[in-house]
């Protein structure tokens, strides 16, 4: 029991000692950063204030902001007009204030602001003749090939082959297309006629099938074709002449004088 009563009346002195430290620790506190100035920690709200300003100033936030429209062509003298937007935490009173600040001040600005003379305004440089010329060119270039290039993307459709679905081949494919270089041998018991004469010793002309020629290739077999006709027509003719001219030659020798 003794001891239980030691302890009970120690413990309101204890707190009576910590409650008389507690001010003194506190004024010593106090005088130590009413010491030194400089050294003085800088108040809660100055840092926030600080913290934001420099956030404004280097905006680091992922987030995508939505960019305001800006007017087209802004000028050098004009005034930019105020947007007023509440801010988190401002009261109506603050609010109003600003307002009616930022007000003043641009009619501030608009009363002595200097008078404009468009006239005498250097005109904005426009774009040279030279790269205008530059740029239609780019533009020309690109799209002739992109032009090339579809034409590419037709022609390689057009040669593929498109294989049906269950279509079976019964018999390999048959070349149609002699070589460039083969000689065309005439058949047995064909008669030699003078238009193969005229086209030349070898016989039926070895050029290539006009189906499977170039267009210039076909206008110069058809031409040939043309003259070769022509000028067995003008040797036929001849000799239906000379045939006539003897004739009337042996009709005289047989006439009487």
């Amino acid at each position: 029991m003794g001891k239980r009563k030691v302890r009970t009346q120690a413990a309101p002195a204890a707190t009576a000692s910590r409650e008389g430290a507690a001010p003194r620790g506190r004024q010593m506190m106090m005088k130590k950063k009413t010491q030194c100035l400089d050294e003085q920690e800088i108040p809660f709200r100055l840092r926030e204030i600080m913290r934001s300003r420099d956030e404004l100033k280097n905006p680091k936030s992922k987030k995508k902001k939505k960019k305001e429209k800006q007017p087209g062509h802004i000028l050098e003298g004009d005034i930019p007009v105020p947007k007023f937007k509440r801010r988190k935490g401002e009261g109506d009173s603050t609010y109003i204030g600003r307002i009616e600040r930022e007000t003043q001040h641009v009619m501030f600005l608009t009363k002595y602001q200097l008078q404009r003379e468009p006239e005498k305004e250097e005109p904005v440089p426009e774009k040279s003749q030279r790269k205008k010329d530059f740029q239609k060119k780019k533009l020309d270039k690109i799209r002739r090939k992109k032009e090339e290039k579809k034409a590419a993307l037709l022609e390689k459709d057009f040669l593929k082959d498109s294989v049906k679905f269950g279509e079976v081949a019964e018999q390999p494919p048959t070349i149609t297309a002699k070589p460039r270089k083969s000689v065309v041998k005439d058949k047995a018991g064909k008669k030699e006629l003078l238009l193969t004469s005229l086209l030349g010793s070898g016989g039926t002309p070895s050029t290539p099938k006009v189906f499977h020629a170039s267009l210039a290739r076909q206008r110069i077999v058809q031409e040939e074709r043309e003259r070769v006709v022509q000028a067995y027509r003008d040797i036929k003719k001849r000799k239906q002449q000379q045939m006539a001219e003897s004739q009337l030659a042996i009709d005289k020798l047989k006439k009487p004088v």
